[in-house]
């Protein structure tokens, strides 16, 4: 039997270091705080790109793992409801929303849609000499204020660790007005892509192209709602990929919005010449910097009245709509998990999200890899 008074955490020392498992005592559990044991959490490509520096200001050393879901072990006296209102109790399943605002600094008094807070506490991102039970990928997790934003679910957890990835595309399609019946294209096919075709769906979209691969991917995406999908295998030239992409948009003009959700630079030139005029470009595929892109500002922006969106986060509502999205997936969302490992093999599991390993791992493709501390 495992030692319930020990959390196992895995942290990052600092930048191009290797990842290490460190042994913590389990945090007292105040009034306003919540001890969440955790079941699953997900490896994010953002974890990779933390370990190799990308990511500007990032503090090390940090503990990782900001996708997660688990179950209340304990609940302090004044943590008494989750987010939508519902009164939590020990042993239920929670989804746990990474970043809580401290609500008091200049940033978070603006009232910004998505909080730029200026003293976030981030699960995921936490110094482990500093905040006890930062991070997803360890036993527990300590939510360390009433602030905390957690959300009750009876959902199996291989399709609640689905939230976090999930939400961003719903904040994306949120704030670019999506219409009932409007077209979307997805670019990029991993759990980012498969999961916004998913939330164009449940959020009213007519028709969905997907761009991407490979060829199990594409399957996915067929399953998750998508009409049509373009194996970018097949057609690698990009101008022949962006004539497919149009002839297949309702009435062959582009379409409604395009979301980039592959990280790749020379994707935004690509998806804004797939856009219709007067459309919308979500940006939510870069969130570290791996280079410039190059776009023609009037032939790709003012010539279709391109809107843009950018989303580096989202709001507890982008998050609910989120959870609702993947827990009526079910068992289609569950099918985008392909590998479980114990916390000693993060490290694989990292190095697997990367170019040079081809995106394998113990022999077969990734799709999303998640930590079970338990293992």
């Amino acid at each position: 039997m495992p030692d319930l008074t020990v959390n196992r955490v895995v942290t990052l020392p600092a930048p191009n270091a290797p990842l290490e498992v460190r042994e913590q005592p389990v945090p007292p559990v105040l009034d306003d705080q919540l001890l969440v044991r955790v079941e699953l959490a997900g490896v994010c490509a953002t974890d990779l790109h933390i370990q190799r520096g990308h990511i500007p200001d990032f503090g090390y050393p940090a503990t990782l793992g900001h996708e997660l879901v688990g179950t209340v072990e304990r609940l302090g006296a004044g943590f008494g409801t989750d987010v939508t209102g519902r009164r939590l109790a020990v042993g239920d399943r929670v989804v746990v929303m990474p970043a809580t605002p401290d609500g008091t600094c200049p940033s978070c008094r603006r009232g910004s849609r998505v909080p730029a807070c200026d003293a976030w506490d981030v699960i995921g991102f936490a110094n482990p000499d500093e905040r006890a039970a930062g991070g997803g990928w360890g036993r527990y997790v300590l939510c360390t204020s009433a602030r905390a934003r957690v959300f009750v679910t009876e959902a199996p957890a291989e399709v609640t660790v689905l939230t976090e990835p999930a939400a961003t595309p719903v904040e994306g399609l949120t704030r670019a007005g999506l219409g009932y019946g409007d077209s979307v294209l997805v670019q990029g096919t991993g759990t980012i892509g498969l999961l916004a075709i998913a939330a164009a769906r449940a959020l009213g979209a007519g028709h969905v192209t997907a761009i991407g691969g490979p060829a199990r991917r594409l399957e996915i995406a067929r399953a998750l709602g998508a009409d049509t999908v373009v194996d970018i295998g097949e057609v690698r030239d990009g101008e022949a990929r962006i004539a497919q992409v149009i002839a297949a948009s309702p009435g062959g003009s582009g379409h409604d919005v395009v979301m980039e959700c592959a990280g790749v630079p020379s994707t935004l030139a690509e998806g804004l010449s797939c856009l219709a005029a007067g459309g919308t470009y979500i940006e939510l595929g870069h969130f570290s910097d791996v280079g410039d892109a190059t776009i023609n500002p009037y032939r790709h922006l003012l010539s279709r009245d391109a809107r843009l969106v950018a989303v580096s986060g989202y709001t507890p509502d982008a998050f609910r709509k989120a959870l609702r999205v993947v827990e009526n997936l079910g068992a289609a969302a569950a099918a985008l998990v392909t590998h479980r490992l114990p916390l000693d093999r993060a490290q694989d599991a990292v190095d697997a999200l990367s170019p040079e390993a081809g995106y394998r791992l113990d022999g077969t493709e990734v799709g999303k890899i998640v930590i079970d501390p338990w293992m």
